[in-house]
Formats: C-alpha cells, sequence, structure tokens
C-alpha cells in the first residue's frame, strides 16, 4: 500500500510521500475521505456515512451515489484500491502510523503533557512547538460537512490548540523566556478574553518584562470583561497573581536557566502558526550497537563449514489467515527493501503482544510472501523466552551453526567465538532468520548478523524497543476481521443463521486469534451445537476459559504463562498482585490513581506494577496514567485472584476502590455543582482527593467516568449498599450536565437496589428523587411527579428534612410548569421556600412561573434576589440558569432585544460549566428571542444547534418543539 499523508488541521490536503498532491475530485468525494480518516482505522457503518455528508436531507439514491464516490476514492488513493475496506456493515480506511497530522498532532499532545507532569519544560516547548507546526489554518475549512459533523471536531482540536499554546508559553516563563511573547499573549488574550489562563501569562511577561503598570492594566481588563460577560470575579488563582504582582513579591521575577541567550530564543519563541506543508521529517532510525571486542576478532582458522543444504525451515501458514493486513503490508514492505546498500545496518523487525494473539501466525505469513528474496535460505528458531528454561543464546548459536554446515565437533565453545563465526558464515548469504518467542534483547542480540543482507524477524511477549527496524504490538483483531476468521472455520451459514449469537461469541473472544480458533474449531467439531449452544458456555459466569481449548491447545495456558513468569523473580510480587487484583477493577479503562486506592499503595509504585505489566502484554496502556485490560486477561485475573489472594482480600481491595471513588465523586461535585446537595459521608480515613477549580473536577470525572459508573454496581453486588447509593448520589449533578442519561438510570436503578436492601428509606427517597429529575430531564413530567410524590411520602412528618422538603417540592414544581400548568407550579415552589428560603433553584423556577403568569415584574424581582444569592456564593451553574430564565422573562414582556443580551450571558457560563442541557434551552430561548427581532436566519441556526443537543440528550418534548419551530420556517 502507498504512503499518502492526510491533512485536516487547515485547508484539506492529500499528496504522496514525495509532497505531490492527489487530487480528490469531488466535493462529496472529499467530505467522505474526512469521516473515514475522522474515525482512525475504525469501521464506518453506512448510516453514519450518509449523516455525515448529507445531514437531515439524504437523498434516495444515496446509497448508490456512496458507492460511486468510494470507487473513485479509492482509485485516487491507491492503485491496488484496498485502501477502502466496503463491507455489508460499511467502510473502513486503512491509515498508517503518522500519516494523519491530527494522529501526529494528540501524539505530540500527549507527550507535552507527560512532559509537563514531569516539570520538563525543554521537552515541553520543543513538543508544544511541533505540535502547532502541523497547524496550516482552521481544521476542515474547505471540507463541505453538515455542522452538527464539522462543529464537535473543530471545537476539540481547537480547544485543545489553545491547551498546547498555554503549555508552550507556561514553558517559556519557567525558561525565562518572557520577552519576546508578551506580545503574542496579548493577542491571545484580546481573541479569548474568557480564557484567564492567557491573563495570568500575559502578566507575568509584562511583569517580568519591568512592565508592572502594563501588566496591572492588564489585569483591570481582563476583570471587567469577565465581570460584564459572565457576572462574577476572576478566577482566585488570578487574583493572587494580580496581588502578588501589585506588592512586587520577588519570587514572581524570572528563573534562572542555562538556556541560550534571550536574544536567540526570542525567534523560537513565535508560536503563531505559519503555513508549511502538513508533513515532518521520519526521525532517523537508532544507531546500530556498537561492535563489542568479539565482534573484531576472527574465527578459529580450523572451523570452516562443509557445505551444507540450503536451509528451508519455516512452518507452514495457515490456509485461513485473516485480518493483520496493514501489519502484513508493512513487514513485507520492510523485508522488500532489505536488498538497499545503506550500510551495515541489519533491521530487526519485531512484533510483540500477548499470547494467542497471533505474533507468529503474523511473522511466518510475512516471511513465506517474501522467502524468494532471500535465496540462501530461510531459517526459524524457537527460542522459548516465555517457558520455564529459555533458550540459552550460547544453545541457540549452537543450532544456527550447525543449520549453517558446521559440524557439531567443529562448534566453538563460549558465547563469544559462536557468534563471530555466526556473523563471518552468514556475512555474505541473503538469508532470513525467524527467532519465535524471544525472551528479551539479551537473548537476541548475540544472535544478529553483523552486516546488512540478511533480515531477522523477531516475535516476543514483551516489547523489544532497542533495535531498528519495524515494531508492532498486536492487539485484538478487528469486528471485521474476527467475523471472518470465525465464519472461515465454522462456516458462513452457520454464523449468519444467528448473528446475535455470533456476536455474543466474538464478544467472549475479545479479537484474540487464537481463542477465536478453538472456539470456532469446537463448534466445526460438534455439528449437533447452535452458535447459540456455544455463546451460552463461553457467557456463562467464570466458563468463558474453560471453554477456550481443543486438543493441547488451551487458551488459558497461553495466557498464564507471562504471568508466571513475572511470578518467578521475588522483585516481581508486586506487578503480579497488582495483576491478580486488578482483575477486580469495574468497567474498561482506568487511571493508576483508581489502581493505587485498590492496590493500597502510593502511585510511583503502582505506575511501575503497571508499566511492567504492560512490558509483559498483560495489560494494555491506552495513554499516559491510563490502562486497561482484553476481557481474557481480566477473567484470568480474576480466577488466578479467587485462587491464590484470600476473600478479605479481595473484599478489601473493593472497598479501597468504591471509597477512592466516593471521596473523588463527592470533591469533584463540590466544584462542579457548588450550590447542589451533596450526601453526607463520614471522616475520610485517608486523605481525599482534592480539586482547584470547575475544569479540573469536570476533567476528572470525564476520565474516570466508566469505573465510576460500574463501581456503583461493583459496591452493591459486595454489600457495600451504603457506599453503593451515596456514590449514585454523588454522581448525579455530572451525569446530568454531561448529559449522561443511560449512566443516570442505571446508577441509580442500582443505587434505590441499594437502598433497599440496606434498609435505608431516606435512602431510598435520594434515589427516587434521582431517578425523577432523570424521567423528568428525559421529557416525561407526568411520570416524574409519581417519583417526586413517593419521595414527598417518605419524608413528611420527619425531622431535619428541610433540605430534602424543599428539593422535592421543586422539583414538583418543574413537572407542573412543563405541563404547563403554572399555578400549582407556582403552589410548590411557594412551599418549597418556607422549608429552605436561599435556594436559588426554586427562585429560578418561581420567576419562570411568575412570567408564564404574565407576572413578569414579579419575575424580575425574585431573580434579582437569586442573583444577590448566586454572586455571593459563586454559583456560577445557578447563575447560568438564572441568565437563561431573565431572557425568558424578558422576552416574554416584549423586550427582545434584553433577553438576546441575558441568554447570550448564560451561554457563556454553560460553555464554560460543559451542562449541555441548559446550553440547549438556552439557545431554544435565544433563537426564540431573535426571531422576535426579525433575525430569522439566526435564530433557525440556534433552534439547529439546540435540537441536535436536545435528539442527542434524549429530551422527547423540547425535540418535539424545536422541530416545529424549524418546520415553520
Amino acid at each position: 500500500m502507498v504512503a499518502v499523508r492526510f491533512g485536516l488541521l487547515g485547508s484539506f490536503v492529500v499528496e504522496d510521500a514525495e509532497g505531490t498532491p492527489r487530487r480528490i475530485g469531488t466535493p462529496k468525494a472529499r467530505a467522505l475521505l474526512a469521516v473515514l480518516l475522522l474515525r482512525g482505522d475504525s469501521p464506518v457503518s453506512w448510516d453514519t456515512v450518509k449523516t455525515a455528508i448529507w445531514g437531515e436531507s439524504v437523498p434516495a439514491t444515496a446509497r448508490a451515489s456512496l458507492h460511486n464516490h468510494v470507487a473513485r476514492l479509492r482509485r485516487d488513493l491507491d492503485e491496488s484500491g484496498d485502501r477502502i475496506q466496503v463491507t455489508p456493515a460499511g467502510f473502513r480506511l486503512r491509515v498508517l502510523d503518522d500519516e494523519l497530522d491530527v494522529t501526529r498532532f494528540d501524539r505530540y499532545l500527549c507527550r507535552a503533557r507527560t512532559a509537563r507532569l514531569a516539570e520538563d519544560w525543554a521537552a515541553v516547548e520543543a513538543l508544544t512547538r511541533s505540535a502547532l507546526a502541523l497547524w496550516r489554518g482552521a481544521p476542515l475549512s474547505d471540507v463541505p460537512l453538515p455542522d452538527t459533523e464539522r462543529e464537535p471536531v473543530v471545537r476539540r482540536l481547537e480547544e485543545a490548540r489553545l491547551q498546547v499554546l498555554e503549555w508552550g508559553y507556561e514553558a517559556d516563563l519557567h525558561l525565562g523566556r518572557h520577552q519576546g511573547i508578551a506580545a503574542e499573549l496579548a493577542a491571545l488574550v484580546a481573541a479569548h478574553p474568557l480564557r484567564e489562563t492567557f491573563v495570568g501569562q500575559l502578566m507575568l511577561a509584562l511583569h517580568r518584562s519591568g512592565r508592572q503598570a502594563d501588566a496591572l492594566l492588564a489585569y483591570d481588563t481582563a476583570r471587567r470583561t469577565i465581570r460584564r460577560e459572565l457576572g462574577v470575579d476572576p478566577e482566585p488563582g488570578l487574583v493572587e497573581l494580580h496581588r502578588r504582582i501589585l506588592t512586587l513579591d520577588p519570587a514572581l521575577t524570572a528563573p534562572r536557566t542555562s538556556t541560550a541567550p534571550q536574544a536567540s530564543a526570542a525567534p523560537t519563541a513565535q508560536r503563531t502558526p505559519t503555513p508549511q506543508p502538513p508533513t515532518t521529517p521520519t526521525p532517523p532510525l537508532p544507531e546500530p550497537p556498537l561492535p563489542t571486542p568479539a565482534d573484531l576478532t576472527d574465527p578459529p582458522a580450523a572451523t570452516h563449514p562443509v557445505p551444507a543444504p540450503v536451509p528451508h525451515q519455516l512452518p507452514s501458514s495457515p490456509a485461513d489467515f485473516t485480518g493483520r493486513e496493514h501489519e502484513l503490508d508493512r513487514i513485507v514492505g520492510e523485508l522488500a527493501a532489505a536488498d538497499r546498500p545503506d550500510g551495515a545496518t541489519v533491521l530487526v523487525h519485531r512484533v510483540s503482544g500477548s499470547g494467542g494473539m497471533g505474533k507468529t501466525t503474523l511473522m511466518v505469513r510475512a516471511a513465506h510472501q517474501i522467502r524468494e528474496r532471500f535465496p540462501d535460505g530461510q531459517i526459524f528458531l524457537d527460542l522459548g523466552g516465555m517457558t520455564a528454561m529459555p533458550m540459552p543464546p550460547e544453545s541457540a548459536l549452537g543450532l544456527l551453526l550447525r543449520t549453517l554446515g558446521v559440524a557439531p565437533e567443529e562448534v566453538p565453545s563460549g558465547l563469544q567465538a559462536r557468534s563471530a563465526l555466526f556473523r563471518s558464515l552468514i556475512a555474505r548469504r541473503r538469508m532470513l532468520i525467524l527467532l519465535d518467542d524471544a525472551g528479551d534483547a539479551a537473548q537476541i542480540r548475540p544472535l544478529l548478523p553483523g552486516a546488512a543482507g540478511s533480515a531477522v524477524l523477531v516475535t516476543s511477549r514483551r516489547r523489544l524497543v532497542s533495535f531498528p527496524g519495524v515494531r508492532i504490538d498486536l492487539g485484538a483483531l478487528p469486528d471485521d476481521a474476527a467475523h471472518r476468521l470465525l465464519a472461515s472455520i465454522v462456516g458462513e451459514d452457520r454464523v449468519a443463521a444467528q448473528p446475535s449469537a455470533t456476536a455474543e461469541v466474538l464478544r467472549a473472544c475479545g479479537g484474540m486469534p487464537l481463542a477465536l480458533r478453538l472456539a470456532g474449531s469446537r463448534l466445526a467439531a460438534r455439528p449437533a451445537w447452535s452458535v447459540q449452544d456455544l455463546a451460552h458456555r463461553l457467557t456463562s459466569h467464570g466458563r468463558v476459559l474453560r471453554e477456550l481449548y481443543a486438543d493441547d491447545l488451551h487458551v488459558r495456558t497461553a495466557l498464564q504463562m507471562s504471568y508466571e513468569l513475572l511470578q518467578e523473580s521475588q522483585e516481581r510480587t508486586g506487578p503480579a498482585r497488582a495483576f491478580r487484583l486488578l482483575g477486580l477493577m469495574p468497567g474498561g479503562a482506568f487511571g493508576t490513581a483508581a489502581a493505587a486506592a485498590l492496590l493500597d499503595c502510593d502511585e510511583m509504585s503502582v505506575e511501575d506494577w503497571l508499566e511492567a505489566l504492560v512490558d509483559a502484554h498483560l495489560l494494555e496502556s491506552l495513554a499516559p496514567g491510563r490502562y486497561q485490560f482484553h476481557c481474557l486477561l481480566r477473567e484470568l485475573a480474576r480466577e488466578l485472584a479467587e485462587e491464590t489472594d484470600t476473600e478479605r482480600e479481595r473484599t478489601r481491595a473493593v472497598e479501597r476502590l468504591v471509597e477512592w471513588c466516593l471521596r473523588g465523586a463527592d470533591a469533584a461535585t463540590a466544584r462542579v455543582a457548588p450550590a447542589g446537595r451533596r450526601v453526607p459521608l463520614e471522616p475520610a480515613q485517608r486523605p481525599p482527593v482534592s480539586f482547584t477549580g470547575y475544569d479540573e473536577a469536570y476533567g476528572w470525572y470525564e476520565r474516570e467516568r466508566e469505573t465510576l459508573v460500574a463501581a456503583v454496581s461493583l459496591a452493591h453486588e459486595t454489600g457495600l449498599h451504603a457506599q453503593s447509593w451515596k456514590l449514585a448520589a454523588s454522581l448525579w449533578a455530572y451525569l446530568r450536565l454531561g448529559g449522561h442519561h443511560d449512566d443516570w438510570l442505571c446508577t441509580h436503578t442500582v443505587g434505590l437496589a441499594a437502598a433497599r436492601a440496606a434498609g435505608d428509606e431516606r435512602a431510598e427517597a435520594w434515589m427516587l428523587n434521582g431517578l425523577g429529575n432523570q424521567v423528568k430531564q428525559a421529557g416525561r413530567p407526568a411520570e416524574a411527579i409519581t417519583y417526586f410524590r413517593r419521595v414527598l411520602s417518605l419524608h413528611e412528618g420527619r425531622p431535619g428534612r428541610d433540605a430534602e422538603l424543599s428539593a422535592v417540592l421543586n422539583n414538583l414544581g418543574t413537572c407542573f410548569t412543563d405541563l404547563g400548568d403554572h399555578e400549582p407550579a407556582l403552589r410548590h415552589y411557594r412551599e418549597s421556600l418556607v422549608w429552605e428560603p436561599s435556594s436559588c433553584a426554586t427562585l429560578n423556577n418561581m420567576a419562570d412561573a411568575l412570567a408564564h403568569l404574565d407576572r413578569h415584574d414579579e419575575a424580575l424581582d425574585v431573580l434579582d434576589r437569586a442573583e444577590e444569592i448566586q454572586r455571593a456564593t459563586c454559583d456560577r451553574v445557578s447563575l447560568a440558569i438564572g441568565l437563561r430564565v431573565r431572557g425568558d422573562v424578558l422576552r416574554g414582556a416584549g423586550r427582545p432585544a434584553e433577553a438576546v443580551e441575558a441568554y447570550r450571558r448564560a451561554l457563556a457560563l454553560q460553555r464554560l460549566g460543559g451542562d449541555q442541557h441548559s446550553e440547549a434551552v438556552s439557545l431554544t430561548g435565544l433563537g426564540d428571542a431573535l426571531a422576535a427581532l426579525g433575525d430569522r436566519s439566526e435564530a433557525e441556526t440556534c433552534w439547529g444547534k439546540a435540537l441536535h443537543w436536545m435528539e442527542h440528550l434524549g429530551d422527547e418534548g423540547r425535540t418535539v418543539g424545536l422541530r416545529r419551530r424549524l418546520a415553520r420556517t
């Protein structure tokens, strides 16, 4: 497959490896290619592609049109036409490493984040500069995609670019390079006046440049802007920096660095992206290892080999080899270029992965495809690196020498002598050497030829990074390849007859080729079994590894070898214990902090253990500090934990993890929804998780959501009922803000069961209240009233329930408001305020009800009262809702221009906070106000964006209303 460069960070660019542009003919073809690129190497369904290209107006001829676009696009990208694969399910674009500028940008971003955490500011500066150099303009600027497809991507990329800029200027300030960046920061502050990080960096750069007055003026300008736009003061960190500049704090002076003088650093400080080709030079391959003294000595004169037959030792390649086409192309391509006259470098092409991933199968397949280029023979040597007795290099060299014709009695003793003789004998030959199951680099280094001409292929369960050549980490097969492999063994008719059962089998095997082969072989050998029979056996609790065997092959045996090697050395007891207990981790991906809590150890030690598991392919690293199990390895870890660790040890591990989740969720909710009700918790036994602000707390929630949601069920199943419902209650504010309705419903349903299992009526009321809110936000207020009345009955007449009574009465009022029955709504709001007079949520809702009753002046008075409380408590979430309600009131009072201003202030706060549902409601009101002013075009834009979010969030009632608005236009 021919290498191609794709550029999305600016105008759309497609060019070959030499920089020659490739013409992609039609706008629709460009849109199709962009959609496939944005999905990475994943399959994309027909419906997804059609919606992404045509939006809501999909023509009747869309499928035929897509076939034509795909056919032309395949020819434009690659003469062989295998870039785009078409399946019954849709399309898949094969993209090689570093071909897409977005992928390279994300890689630089991850590396910069790691360097920043390590406070390696020189590396941060270099990495951010490399990331920004990839930008040539606005992303997707000339690709005709619908806004619903384009905007989320552009927003993410632009936000990532601003993050990179922040980190880059942070590095400059740490490196003492403040003179040349003030003008750039001033321009950024002008473009992003509410981004307080840029403001702080500008103030510090000006202060260190001797411009204290300008620094103070920058703060004053920012403070006025933030107050005008958001109605709040700057963050405490910016206020504190202003105070320190005002008092000439000596700690703010520029650090002493060993970097180049300021004059020479200034040109490199410029970060404004300039147009340039969307490619970066490929880094040079590592230098070959230096020769040892043994390399420089001649072999003993008496040991000349007897002419021997040319070896052809490659095992047979499976006839049903399936998948891995991309990896196969890379290896074969490199092997085909092995005869280039580029000096003495010997390339070592390595494939690593866990047991059963098909490493040997892939390498044998590649070797067979290219064996004609190595006329002097092909050698296959099993090094047994993962067995209890790996083959020593000296023994391996003895076998290699005998293969090359050296008589047994002429094989020299000693590792160095054998290695030197081997290099001499192979120096003028063109041979292909496949070293299977290597243990480590030390085992294979003596077995390498000394000069180019021959090629070496290596498989290993460990990552061998110190050699030049292709290195591939094999993961699970893609879904379509896994399906094809199973069908090739079982028969297409059998798998097609029961598609849902087939999907269960594929899911249970997790894309592992060995598991798929063994499952398929068992089914093929049992004609009386249906695919459903096999699926049932594989998905029964605790049976999957016991079912995956055939003859002398067992998936558990293949996987467990890597674990047993960890156990063999005393220093590896930490990783082995971590592997077992981490099998108890709920959800999918998890972070280092969650693992440290479960294992009851410091994060630094745990990270070392996790990386050891990654190196052994017992764990996958998704990003710095983020990990996940393959499903079969997770099952192995759980089985080993049950066999090795006591029930008390396993239970305590789960208790520690749930406690960490609960404390973290409580602390994050305090930042995300400071005015919201929080579950009362006992004092923490260990230092609780803490967050400095909204962004950090919301980001933590986003990273840990899967673990947090799954921990609710894990706690209930383990008998930790109180922790289960409390965790569900603590997650409510975040799940509502993020529009995660399925997780909201799941956690509160489990939490309700946990509360009832604990016999705690107050907890039951809390969960019912959350479920009522979920039903109400889904657009079913009449159904929600049933939940809230049950909650009211649980609280009434019980002392100490003032806050709960106020909340549920407020919720009942909102249901009547949504039903258009405003007098009962107003009555419930007044009752709510009896129990909690300063409830801003109730005051906002009361103003809304008054406005619907045409009592606009009263409504504005109530909102003024609420805003005083919101400003005093810095409650941005409630303030944003109040501003939106103010817009509704003003619009209803016939003051649409003032309403537009209120809506826009509300949206500015909601976008900072990530509350998608509230943002959509504000967009709806803004569209109505603009329509009242006669600006129909802008109104339709607002309604269209609001409709997109309401459909995504599942608010059926508001979705219908928005569709009616748009239909009228």
